[in-house]
């Protein structure tokens, strides 16, 4: 499949989050890697890092944005628990034009549905941004996020990392669609049997392998017009929403 949509790449510095790994990815490199594996256009945000360093990194999301507008869709991210000073990034993201932001509740430990992130949300709402958030299990269960949903019922929200959890949400909510990233053949049949209009693909690059997580959608029992939705089509209608 070529012109391939990614909804989730990890681009930047490392962070100092993972003394064990460094997924730092300059964008040039970036670039190259998605020319090798057929994809078209990526959404990009900072890896995870520690302390008051969001702000820099989102910058960096913005120059690579700039650099290349037609293969780069810009999204940063911040620490909610910095309370006030993620409600200012979040303002200032909106300045750099920034399409979304990335959550991650599982490595900054926290639950997205506690009332200290009201606030927080509100701004990313009335801003429209896109959310992307990390799922998974305890902080990260995607089931937190149904509160959060209830009271702004059209936010725009990527669940990462497909799930049984993240179908349920997105069956509920017409604005929420999953990410295929880390996930198994069963599941992702599944999902397109639940929520065909709602899967998206995603890589997590570079944690995980292009071609890894391509040869998942391939190995599925799916149809072709099934993995153009995946690869392509559904990301395009969720970001066209953003613009209407």
């Amino acid at each position: 499949m070529k012109n391939i949509w990614d909804a989730h790449v990890h681009l930047g510095p490392s962070g100092e989050w993972l003394p064990y790994l460094d997924p730092s990815v300059e964008t040039d490199a970036l670039i190259e890697k998605m020319d090798d594996n057929d994809i078209e256009k990526s959404i990009v945000f900072p890896n995870p890092c520690v302390g008051d360093k969001y702000p820099e990194m989102n910058d960096y999301i913005a120059e690579a944005v700039k650099s290349y507008p037609e293969r780069l869709i810009g999204f940063g991210r911040v620490d909610p628990r910095r309370k006030e000073e993620a409600v200012s990034e979040v303002e200032r993201l909106v300045d750099l034009d920034m399409k979304g932001v990335k959550l991650h509740p599982y490595v900054e430990t926290y639950r997205p549905d506690h009332p200290n992130f009201e606030e927080l949300f509100d701004i990313m709402y009335e801003n429209e941004l896109i959310i992307l958030t990390h799922t998974g299990s305890n902080f990260a269960s995607p089931g937190h996020m149904k509160s959060v949903l209830e009271e702004r019922e059209d936010m725009k929200v990527i669940l990462g990392h497909l799930n049984e959890g993240c179908i349920s949400v997105a069956e509920d909510f017409e604005n929420v669609y999953v990410d295929t990233s880390g996930s198994r053949v069963y599941m992702l049949e599944y999902s397109m049997d639940k929520i065909p209009e709602k899967v998206v693909f995603g890589s997590d690059f570079p944690y995980l392998n292009y071609e890894v997580q391509k040869k998942v959608i391939e190995a599925a029992g799916l149809s072709s017009e099934q993995k153009e939705k995946i690869f392509r089509k559904n990301l395009k209608e969720l970001l066209d929403k953003d613009q209407q």
